[in-house]
């Protein structure tokens, strides 16, 4: 079976450059696109670096050329700049767009954050162009959701809090680790007639809150301190954060889908499984001490988050 072509964009990322790395190793031909001022040094020798103005239809298109698929891993501030991709695809050889999601399906609510509208926008002009996309969806990333305190774990303190029903809720969470192996094995080798127009889920990991309490006691020795936030309170921090135009309206969002017993349905029913990949267990990231920090977060960042969810 013959590798796929695939172009990149947006490599230095957290989740990112973990998609990268693994990608290069593959043994797929791999493209990264990068502004023409960005450090490339840690991509390794193999891998084609391509300096490109995505603002410069011409230097894209040709950019774009000899490329079977077009993964975008761009971050927050990058969404709104893969409508420019999508004016370059039509001109060029690539077969199937990947647009940046690494999330999941939203609600009404959710797609009243302007990034996840920002995401929607782009996979609709996708469609509307006729470009076939594939989205990939892990949901939570286990990162974000066992090493912050965003959705009320805090491994560290043994504490958790739970929202709504969070205790008995599955909550669909995977490591950067498993959504890189994801992305080489869909995206590698995988015809892309299989892949045209599929929305994939992933699921490494779908603990209840109170599976994680019962790994944090084992870890610690103890049980951990429970508190609860109501269903109310969570849904009050949504409304006031998207109102105020704050950051943290997506913090309140992730607990209030997990809150519900949403979060876990919203990767969809089309779910990727990789072949011969062992996946992470609460025991190992939470008792055996292998989960990986999250983004470098600041102690003023993670001041903010807990000021804000004792609001």
């Amino acid at each position: 079976m013959n590798f796929n072509r695939i172009a990149i964009s947006g490599h230095r990322g957290w989740a990112s450059s973990a998609v990268v790395a693994a990608l290069a190793d593959s043994g797929a031909p791999v493209r990264v696109f990068h502004r023409p001022d960005s450090d490339v040094s840690a991509l390794p020798d193999h891998v084609d670096k391509v300096g490109v103005d995505v603002n410069n239809q011409e230097e894209l298109v040709a950019a774009l050329q000899e490329v079977d698929i077009l993964i975008s891993l761009v971050g927050h501030d990058g969404i709104e700049s893969q409508h420019e991709l999508l004016r370059a695809i039509p001109h060029t050889s690539v077969r199937l767009f990947s647009p940046s999601d690494l999330a999941a399906r939203y609600d009404e609510e959710g797609l009243s954050l302007p990034v996840n509208a920002s995401k929607a926008r782009v996979e609709a002009a996708a469609r509307d162009a006729g470009i076939p996309v594939t989205i990939v969806l892990p949901g939570n990333f286990a990162e974000f959701a066992l090493a912050t305190p965003a959705l009320g774990v805090n491994s560290r303190d043994n504490e958790i809090t739970f929202s709504g029903k969070s205790a008995t809720e599955p909550l669909n969470i995977c490591t950067r680790n498993y959504v890189a192996a994801a992305y080489v094995s869909i995206f590698a080798k995988t015809p892309l007639a299989e892949l045209e127009n599929r929305t994939i889920g992933l699921c490494e990991l779908r603990p209840t809150g109170n599976d994680i309490a019962s790994i944090l006691a084992r870890a610690h020795g103890s049980e951990p301190t429970v508190t609860t936030d109501s269903l109310a309170k969570v849904s009050a921090g949504v409304s006031r954060c998207i109102a105020e135009g704050s950051p943290f309206a997506l913090m309140w969002y992730c607990r209030k889908v997990w809150a519900t017993g949403q979060q876990s349905k919203m990767v969809g029913s089309d779910i990727w499984e990789v072949p011969g990949y062992t996946k992470a267990t609460l025991q190992t990231l939470l008792a055996e001490g292998k989960l990986e920090p999250y983004r470098e977060m600041p102690p003023q960042i993670i001041g903010a988050m807990i000021q804000e969810l004792a609001r």
